[in-house]
């Protein structure tokens, strides 16, 4: 699917257009990570211009961005598209996640209080109401807001970017396999184990809760050729 059929078909919630780069991006984004700018696709500055109604240097900001993420390779004179996501990548990054958030959330237990849980009460209600909408991407990005909230706590800021690009990427993997895709209401709701596990004071507790969670992403994600369909 192209940009323009995208656009076209209204598949994705209009962003706000105070901030054209900003619009652009989040667009393209979303396009990208649920699968309806598939890898390899071109995108041309000029025809992405014309398409958002937009001068070309938006559109550049937009695209160096999103390399920045990953998510597109820019290749000089021979334009831009969009990047691959491999499952042998995104299963690194699933271990990666796993290794750096559960180390963020024992340090995040010790710094728990209620201010926090309201806050990731309301990102779960925010979830549930995305999942009510049917807007897959809206989910995802709640669920990376939720998830770096509580990293937030940690006080580890030099690996904040890792974690959120870990994300988009891991999102974008686990939607490729719409057959195995779980019920959106069902995976707003597994979040609130975690927040159990975090109101328990319990480091050891908080941890288990989050690897059994991240452990879910992979059971979600396609499988290996070798494995069974």
């Amino acid at each position: 699917m192209s940009v323009a059929e995208a656009l076209e078909a209204g598949e994705f919630n209009p962003f706000p257009p105070s901030n054209k780069r900003q619009m652009i991006q989040e667009t393209l984004q979303r396009l990208i990570v649920i699968g309806r700018l598939g890898p390899g696709t071109p995108l041309v500055e000029t025809q992405l211009a014309a398409e958002f109604g937009s001068s070309q240097a938006p559109v550049r900001e937009a695209l160096m961005k999103l390399q920045e993420a990953g998510l597109v390779v820019r290749n000089g004179y021979r334009g831009t598209v969009v990047a691959t996501t491999s499952m042998d990548e995104a299963r690194e990054m699933v271990a990666v996640r796993r290794r750096l958030e559960t180390t963020g959330v024992r340090r995040a237990a010790a710094r728990f209080d209620p201010e926090m849980r309201d806050r990731l009460a309301g990102l779960i209600a925010e979830m549930e109401a995305a999942a009510g909408a049917g807007d897959l991407f809206a989910l995802t990005e709640l669920d990376r807001a939720f998830h770096m909230a509580i990293f937030e706590r940690a006080e580890l800021p030099s690996l904040e970017p890792i974690l959120t690009r870990c994300f988009l990427h891991v999102h974008r993997a686990a939607l490729a396999s719409p057959a195995r895709a779980r019920p959106m209401l069902q995976s707003a709701r597994w979040h609130w184990p975690i927040v159990e596990a975090l109101d328990s004071g319990c480091p050891d507790r908080a941890a288990a809760a989050l690897a059994e969670h991240i452990n879910n992403v992979i059971e979600g994600m396609p499988p290996d050729e070798g494995d069974e369909a």
